[in-house]
């Protein structure tokens, strides 16, 4: 999932209220913002990043990316567990569902 941060609104230093670790984040965002690239790259038709000078978007970046991304976008809603499966056992060469309790 990718994030709502760009090169122009980086992540904040501090984590959103809604980040369940504060800490992990604090760690995401100084490597997001470590994976971009230099100034004088950012207008360039083919940036490199600033940090492993691999073709930008590089892959850490990506992967950064896509942590905070999750970290912000997954405490949206919460979503419903799915129902259990019906439990089944096998009795000899026949399979039967178990009753539900």
């Amino acid at each position: 999932m990718r994030s709502p941060y760009t090169l122009d609104n980086p992540p904040p230093d501090e984590p959103p209220s809604n980040v369940l670790v504060p800490s992990l984040w604090r760690v995401q965002a100084r490597w997001w913002k470590r994976h971009t690239p230099a100034f004088d790259q950012r207008g360039a038709k083919h940036p490199v990043c600033g940090h492993c000078s691999q073709s930008w978007p590089c892959h850490s970046w990506a992967c950064w990316d896509g942590q905070l991304g999750q970290a912000v976008g997954g405490q949206a809603a919460p979503r419903a567990l799915p129902e259990p499966a019906t439990p089944v056992r096998a009795l000899g060469d026949v399979v039967v569902a178990a009753a539900k309790s």
